[in-house]
């Protein structure tokens, strides 16, 4: 999991500042049957996942999930993930759903990722786990920087590499927030470690071919030399599947060349 930088809002979402107005103004009107549940919301599904935020979001996050980092195919579907969960909320899995939801936040660009379907409806769904429950922002009203998640936010201030780290290809929380947040998304699911121990072994064949020593070697050979040195490069740098993963285990071999970029 790395740090996401988004670019400025898409201007897709504007339609979405009308629709949290109205749907603020009905809590307002209505916050008891809001809360149990007998309204709820009907979000825009058109307006959060439009073209123009899938296409920003995509770019900005390299074609990779937000969570797991893997790589979306052609043929993926892509789910536009709320790091807040806009229609109900759970602290924990099999704990009653609390209504309603962040529905405030259901167009925020901050708000918004994309995320492959594994992490978020198998894993995360209404998941969203604060330190302090009774902290939560209830409402449009309340003051969301009263909460403390425990769920990494991909795009947030703190880097989530502070909070998560690989040993081989097994995410190890180094916090409370990053031990919650692998749990929660489960990021050492077995597929998942398969896809990182594949990644891994590409990346050792690369340091073997990299580590021949270039004296009397072919041109051909010392072209793929170089080739293998310019791949473990490129392996750390945000564009990359499991980029994390590789930044530590590149460093952790003292690989990682000058050019190599870190996440």
């Amino acid at each position: 999991m790395i740090r996401v930088t988004k670019p400025s809002r898409p201007n897709a979402l504007l339609a979405g500042a009308r629709r949290t107005a109205t749907d603020c103004a009905a809590y307002d009107e209505h916050g008891d049957e809001y809360s149990n549940g007998v309204k709820r919301f009907d979000f825009d599904r058109v307006i959060y996942g439009h073209t123009e935020v899938r296409t920003a979001l995509r770019e900005a996050q390299q074609c990779k999930c937000c969570y797991c980092e893997g790589r979306f195919d052609a043929f993926a579907t892509l789910d536009v993930e709320h790091y807040r969960p806009k229609g109900a909320v759970r602290q924990e899995s099999g704990s009653p759903e609390q209504l309603p939801g962040y529905y405030w936040l259901a167009y925020s660009w901050e708000n918004l990722y994309l995320c492959c379907p594994i992490c978020n409806r198998r894993g995360k769904k209404d998941l969203f786990p604060l330190a302090d429950d009774s902290a939560r922002a209830r409402s449009h009203r309340d003051d969301i920087a009263r909460e403390s998640p425990l769920l990494l936010d991909p795009g947030g201030p703190e880097d989530p590499r502070a909070h998560v780290r690989f040993q081989q290809e097994r995410a190890v929380g180094l916090t409370r927030a990053g031990r919650r947040t692998i749990e929660v998304l489960d990021l050492n699911r077995p597929p998942l470690i398969e896809e990182r121990r594949r990644c891994l072994r590409r990346l050792r064949e690369l340091q073997v071919v990299q580590r021949l020593d270039a004296d009397g070697l072919e041109p051909a050979v010392i072209e793929l030399r170089e080739r293998a040195r310019r791949e473990l490069a490129r392996a750390p740098s945000p564009s990359a599947i499991f980029s994390a993963m590789a930044a530590d285990f590149l460093r952790e071999s003292g690989a990682v060349g000058d050019e190599a970029e870190a996440p």
